[in-house]
């Protein structure tokens, strides 16, 4: 499903707490991965939550910019 937007699955986690696990994956845009979640969702396999993280690069690149 990932590669069908153009993605990659990257890792897979079991996780503790209120997420049983958890996918990180790389996508070409923003869009994209909505795309994924969409299908994933759509489907109805599992319910999934999504988050936007920055790599170290893109962070300092950012906080680098403050004022």
């Amino acid at each position: 499903m990932f590669k069908s937007v153009g993605g990659e699955m990257k890792a897979f986690c079991l996780t503790m707490g209120s997420c049983d696990g958890a996918v990180i994956g790389e996508f070409p845009n923003d869009e994209a991965c909505a795309k994924a979640a969409l299908m994933i969702g759509s489907a109805g396999a599992v319910p999934s939550k999504t988050l936007r993280a920055f790599t170290e690069d893109e962070y300092r690149k950012l906080s680098g910019s403050l004022p």
